[in-house]
């Protein structure tokens, strides 16, 4: 995805308007309509989507535009695809216990038009959960894959271990209402489900509700400051 495609989605998402509504030469206050809080909840969504840390003041300061914003970051990214790579909506993994269940959920998914990339495994023979949270992490991270679905017996471990990937926020759900909430309030772009827990039906249930649901800032912030906090604590214990 480029730049500008992704930084109009972005200013879409934190204003809460269609990205067809955007133009680059859109100002943020006089076109767009942005307050102060929509100022600082874009520049956090801004900072974690493009993984570029704390941005300077005195950047920020000479944005008045869409398109500013797209000129400031395109030189900052940290990872630029390239015109060949491919990204799926959504990247799904699981352990022996979790084939099954992931392999009901890639059908699923294909027969709504997803695009999908599965991770592995293909059979039953035991494997060890973490390396599959991890490779999925991976694609999460380097932006390969918007959304992620990790599958093992209980979906605890596989949840354990992909929250230990940099950027990721994974939530082991069993029932839609938490599938929603974790998309709404936490911004996850991780789903964990057991196949021990619950059954097809009921997974589906989760998925549809995780990949329907949109993040919400809060009307005071709140949910992306905590986001962001969260990201912090991240930072300074990859930094010890």
């Amino acid at each position: 995805m480029s730049t500008e495609t992704e930084v109009i989605r972005v200013v879409a998402e934190i204003l809460e308007i269609s990205d067809r509504e955007i133009r680059l030469s859109d100002h943020f206050v006089d076109d767009l309509g942005a307050n102060s809080l929509d100022i600082v909840n874009l520049v956090w969504r801004v900072e974690e989507v493009f993984a570029l840390g704390e941005i300077a003041e005195a950047s920020l300061e000479k944005i008045a535009t869409v398109g500013d914003l797209v000129a400031l970051i395109e030189p900052l990214r940290s990872h630029e695809p390239s015109e060949a790579s491919e990204s799926f909506d959504v990247a799904l993994a699981s352990d022996h216990a979790g084939v099954g269940l992931k392999s009901e959920l890639i059908r699923w998914l294909k027969a709504r038009d997803y695009s999908v990339l599965d991770l592995g495994p293909t059979e039953s023979h035991p494997v060890d959960y973490p390396d599959f949270a991890e490779l999925l992490g991976r694609k999460i991270a380097l932006e390969e894959a918007r959304f992620g679905v990790l599958t093992c017996g209980s979906g605890i471990g596989m949840s354990i271990a992909a929250n230990k990937v940099r950027g990721l926020r994974a939530a082991m759900v069993s029932e839609p209402v938490s599938a929603a909430l974790a998309r709404q309030h936490n911004d996850a772009n991780v789903l964990c489900m057991g196949s021990r827990m619950i059954g097809p039906e009921m997974a589906f249930s989760c998925l549809q509700a995780f990949l329907n649901t949109a993040f919400e800032p809060g009307d005071d912030g709140r949910h992306q400051r905590r986001v962001h906090r969260i990201a912090e604590i991240e930072k300074n214990e990859n930094n010890r």
